[in-house]
């Protein structure tokens, strides 16, 4: 069985989810599109991929996941703007396709199991769900006759809605048909070209090619300790973890890290340009212990004692630290906040937050003491320590999904932020964020109201926390103001509603930690 996945195109209608990755590598739970679809289909099954933007990506993914599957990658060329097309894609393709195939675009995920068994003859898979014409290419069934529609401008509730899968019984017509037309519309030429089509129908699919449908898959398929950001995304196949950065250099310094963190880290099995492997570790993440009183007073103890080591920086050396502190709170936030404006297309305001007069950000930064910030404690670091990132197994710790560098620094960091990032995991942990359990509403334009869930858990563990804070001489309000300046940061880096979510409750966090003496 041959299955055909045209993945050339650039994802347009999602604009900035596929700015950095085609929409085949957007993650879906534990697992990018493309392999939905992959594994959609019988281990035998000999797979051509056409790959186009960012096509790297795919190619490295493949070539790490499925090195013992039959699949042929091809490039399309061009991809984008003049000449590039469905049609043409397949055209790259046609000098490999020698037998009967599955048509699988790259956006379309079926549910339904062993939807490919009995097909023998051409045959389109079509939606029982309601049809929206606007979006999808159509059948109309009128009286004996069936007509393929392509997307209409108006909506017709009555046509059936093509999912994008097909199966192509006469290949040679195909290639024929593809060589010489000069459409956009792909193995659609081919079925409005012959007489005798079959239709099955498809109880349950997602399709992620748009903003709106894309939302409905990932709700599906979501995981309470995976959210999905804009430029990576964390896979799991057969017991190996799979981190994918759309930024070459992120994986380097990834696993130079691992080499300076040693057995604090699972142990780097694979990597490339843009992934790196190591194998699953068994336990379970501090979030999902139900009574972690006990194990998070453990967990502060062995942080503080074993592996916060402090480094002893000569004082031309600690100076050079204090900086890159400064730079990495101060500069960054900055340019993070303008990341955000610039995605949200917002404009920095006084804004009155759960009834809390806030003022503009500007005002709040340079109202920081800035020089009692930056003054950092040097210290072996993490740079990520929230509560899904630490793994508890047979009475010892492992932290996943390290920092691959602070401020540039790979051998230590401000231990300040690692506090910070713990103080973070109370506040907002990500099983909130996984079943939306958090919301922003508008009351007025300037006025805004934020909602979210609190586990009695995490109340429990940040009274011991504060505990271990006054115990060890840490500032409360040093952590509380990184703390508030680590949901700016992070806003500009995940996805609407989150991203507005959480820079507001930034803001309001630090209106709250600057007025605090």
């Amino acid at each position: 069985m041959l299955v055909v996945i045209p993945t050339a195109g650039i994802g347009s209608r999602l604009e900035l989810q596929t700015r950095y990755f085609n929409k085949t590598m957007i993650q879906l739970g534990d697992l990018p599109v493309i392999s939905r679809i992959i594994d959609s289909y019988p281990s035998y099954t000999k797979f051509i991929l056409i790959l186009g933007y960012k096509k790297e990506h795919i190619r490295e993914f493949i070539n790490l996941v499925y090195p013992n599957k039959n699949i042929t990658l091809l490039n399309a060329f061009p991809f984008e703007g003049a000449g590039s097309s469905l049609t043409h894609t397949l055209k790259s393709a046609i000098h490999k396709i020698n037998e009967p195939f599955f048509f699988h675009t790259n956006d379309s995920i079926f549910l339904d199991k062993n939807f490919y068994n009995d097909v023998k003859t051409d045959t389109m898979y079509l939606s029982k769900g309601p049809s929206d014409t606007l979006k999808y290419a159509t059948v109309e069934f009128l009286n004996k006759q069936k007509i393929i529609h392509f997307k209409l401008d108006h909506l017709n509730k009555k046509f059936f809605n093509y999912t994008g899968v097909s199966f192509v019984k006469n290949f040679k017509l195909f290639k024929k048909i593809i060589l010489n037309k000069e459409s956009l519309n792909g193995e659609l030429d081919y079925f409005r070209a012959i007489n005798k089509i079959d239709f099955k129908f498809i109880n349950k699919w997602f399709d992620i090619g748009s903003k709106e449908t894309k939302e409905k898959a990932e709700d599906y398929f979501s995981q309470k300790n995976i959210l999905p950001k804009y430029n990576q995304g964390i896979f799991f196949k057969k017991k190996i973890v799979y981190k994918f950065f759309t930024d070459k250099n992120l994986v380097k310094k990834r696993v130079d890290r691992a080499r300076v963190l040693k057995d604090f880290v699972p142990k780097i099995k694979n990597y490339n340009n843009f992934f790196y492997t190591y194998n699953y570790k068994k336990g379970l993440t501090l979030s999902n212990i139900k009574n972690k009183k006990k194990i998070f007073n453990k967990l502060l103890e062995w942080l503080q004692n074993i592996f916060w080591t402090k480094k002893k920086l000569d004082k031309k050396i600690y100076l050079a630290f204090l900086k890159r502190c400064h730079e990495f709170y101060y500069e960054k936030t900055y340019s993070r906040i303008n990341l955000f404006y610039e995605k949200n297309n917002l404009y920095d305001s006084n804004d009155i937050i759960n009834n809390l007069k806030t003022p503009k950000i500007s005002y709040l930064i340079n109202s920081i003491n800035w020089k009692e910030i930056g003054a950092g404690t040097p210290v072996n670091f993490h740079g990520d320590l929230h509560f899904e990132n630490i793994i508890y197994h047979n009475n010892s710790f492992c932290l996943l999904d390290w920092r691959e560098d602070f401020a540039g620094l790979i051998d230590y960091g401000d231990v300040y932020y690692d506090l910070a990032k713990i103080n973070h995991s109370f506040i907002i942990d990500h099983s909130i964020i996984s079943q939306k359990k958090f919301s922003i509403k508008f009351i007025e334009k300037h006025k805004i109201k934020l909602n979210y869930a609190q586990s009695n858990q995490n109340i429990i563990s940040r009274k011991i926390f504060y505990k271990f804070i006054k115990r060890n001489n840490y500032s409360i309000k040093k952590i509380k103001i990184l703390t508030s300046l680590i949901y700016l940061n992070i806003a500009a880096l995940h996805e609407y509603p989150y991203s507005l979510f959480l820079y507001y409750l930034g803001k309001f966090e630090l209106t709250k930690a600057i007025s605090r003496k």
